[in-house]
């Protein structure tokens, strides 16, 4: 699920910036490689691992682990984990996240902002 309603996409942080700002907010750094970045946010329910994801992308001439990469901020995505490698990214936010999904977004907002 897309949260294009998310004001997220289109803020710029070097690399080092937005790495310290995403560990403090509880985000991990998953899916990588030299041009972009996926954080993920883990939530369980019911047994089910569900994912909040910020994609960004690298958009100067550095790669992703160099401290002055600038860094790119996209739209959050929410998905489901489905053993062993799967994610439906077109999944609805269960009833019992909503809330606490849209408090990281608003969250996420904040501190991309500042």
């Amino acid at each position: 699920m897309l949260f294009p309603e998310a004001k997220t996409k289109g803020f710029k942080k070097e690399f080092k910036e937005i790495e310290q700002l995403m560990k403090a907010l509880g985000f991990t750094r998953w899916a990588w490689d030299y041009r972009k970045v996926t954080y993920d946010y883990k939530y369980t329910v019911d047994g089910v691992d569900y994912y909040l994801r910020l994609p960004c992308r690298v958009v100067n001439d550095k790669q992703l682990e160099n401290p002055k990469a600038v860094v790119e901020t996209d739209t959050p995505v929410f998905a489901r984990h489905f053993f062993p490698h799967g994610l439906d990214n077109d999944v609805l936010v269960p009833e019992k996240l909503q809330a606490e999904v849209h408090e990281k977004i608003n969250e996420l907002e904040k501190n991309l902002s500042a």
